[in-house]
């Protein structure tokens, strides 16, 4: 029994490494994947211009600035690469690079936080905000791996640069001190969207079921870029007329997490 064990662990052995050794590193793939992760807080501001009548002060002038909370950000998406052959670079370990553009969605998440108007007329002029949002992101990576004849698992590290498009829908801006209960101050249009430069940075591991298909994991920091979006004005009765609402949102930051399949010939 004993023998008969030894024998068969030799033959997987043997199969695992001459598969290792067979399985070809010039390849076309296609992937798909999901996963999740979350944001770190960025800063964010608001400007406009409340336009009230003289004998009440005259125009004024709201510039706000505040803190976004972070949020989970689950993602699901493609990819389509090309790896090139590989590269030698130890007696048991080769360097294969490769080409890939990748795309994935991210969920619509509600971004919020305060932002406060420092001014000389009002003591207090504070807006609780909130900003519904979705992300698309679309990357060009280069991604190093690196095989050993011996494993079927292999490292890679990859790096990606790209853009990132931002779409807000029914944001809301509410002024709690002094309190105006049930205004949203982007009330006439409250959806706009934005393109930014996005960059990552992947590091993960692939698994070789065989020569067509693999599995990975991997970790990805994510960057999005500063975003401006433009938000209606104000029109409600007997509120002060104001002009739009400029808002910018601070560079993004996301610890991503992610696994798929991939599909080679």
């Amino acid at each position: 029994m004993k023998l008969r064990l030894s024998s068969s662990l030799l033959l997987l052995a043997l199969t695992n490494t001459a598969f290792a050794h067979n399985c070809p590193t010039e390849k076309f793939y296609v992937g798909a994947f999901g996963g999740g992760g979350s944001s770190h807080h960025f800063d964010a501001s608001q400007y406009g211009t409340a336009f009230f009548v003289e004998v009440a002060g005259g125009p004024l002038a709201v510039n706000a600035f505040g803190e976004i909370n972070h949020h989970s950000s689950p993602f699901y998406g493609l990819q389509l690469g090309y790896q090139a052959p590989a590269t030698l670079l130890t007696s048991q370990w080769k360097l294969a690079p490769a080409f890939e553009l990748e795309g994935y969605a991210m969920k619509r998440k509600s971004f919020s936080g305060e932002l406060i108007n420092n001014n000389a007329r009002l003591p207090e002029h504070d807006f609780l905000v909130s900003y519904p949002m979705k992300r698309n992101v679309f990357l060009a990576n280069m991604v190093l791996n690196f095989d050993n004849a011996c494993i079927l698992v292999h490292p890679y590290i990859g790096f990606g640069i790209g853009s990132a498009i931002a779409s807000i829908s029914d944001a809301t801006a509410t002024q709690i001190s002094p309190p105006e209960a049930g205004i949203n101050h982007y009330n006439s249009n409250s959806s706009d969207t934005n393109a930014t430069f996005a960059g990552q940075i992947k590091l993960g591991l692939s698994y070789d079921i065989n020569d067509y298909l693999s599995l990975f994991a991997d970790y990805r920091w994510l960057y999005v870029g500063n975003t401006h979006f433009v938000f209606g004005s104000t029109v409600v009765p007997g509120h002060a007329e104001t002009s739009s609402w400029q808002v910018n949102l601070n560079a993004q930051r996301y610890n991503l997490g992610s696994a798929g399949i991939r599909f080679n010939w």
